[in-house]
């Protein structure tokens, strides 16, 4: 399939090697790619590029939202209790209250002795309303020392972080 003569007043690409006219969607002319194969076009590269660069300010946008939607106050947990199971784990309590004047949910660490390990658990609350407290029970995994591995933390000592 011989390509016919393209001119530079119709749309077209460009051969990527040595500038050449090309018709759209042919990345190389005749005498580049004798054999031709097959790439990528001008046109293509560049319209996946915008596209992801598109794609990327649509979730930086969404992102920056969510970090300053009005009325999204703080989280407060505080450690209401806990007590060490037969087998060794340890049931905590844990109450989270919302401050905010929307309803919001949290990802939660609790940790023993106040230092980040490896017992530690991670959990994802509900939507709780504002102005309410909720409260989570959690287990925490057998076989650390209640203050962590070489935390130096109290036994039964815990810390929770929600945001």
């Amino acid at each position: 399939m011989t390509s016919r003569p393209i001119t530079i007043d119709e749309p077209h690409d460009t051969c990527f090697r040595c500038g050449k006219p090309t018709p759209l969607g042919v990345p190389l002319c005749d005498a580049d790619n004798p054999a031709k194969i097959k790439g990528p076009s001008t046109t293509q590269v560049h319209g996946t590029i915008a596209v992801g660069l598109i794609g990327g300010f649509v979730l930086l946008f969404v992102l920056l939202g969510r970090l300053v939607t009005p009325g999204a106050g703080s989280l407060s947990p505080v450690v209401a209790g806990s007590a060490v199971q037969p087998d060794g784990s340890t049931q905590i309590v844990i109450m989270v209250t919302n401050t905010g004047s929307v309803a919001a949910s949290a990802s939660c660490r609790v940790s023993r002795g106040g230092v980040v390990g490896g017992g530690d658990i991670v959990f994802f609350t509900q939507q709780i309303p504002a102005g309410e407290t909720r409260e989570f029970t959690r287990t925490l995994p057998a076989g650390l020392p209640a203050g962590g591995a070489g935390s130096g933390g109290q036994p039964g000592s815990f810390s929770v972080l929600c945001n």
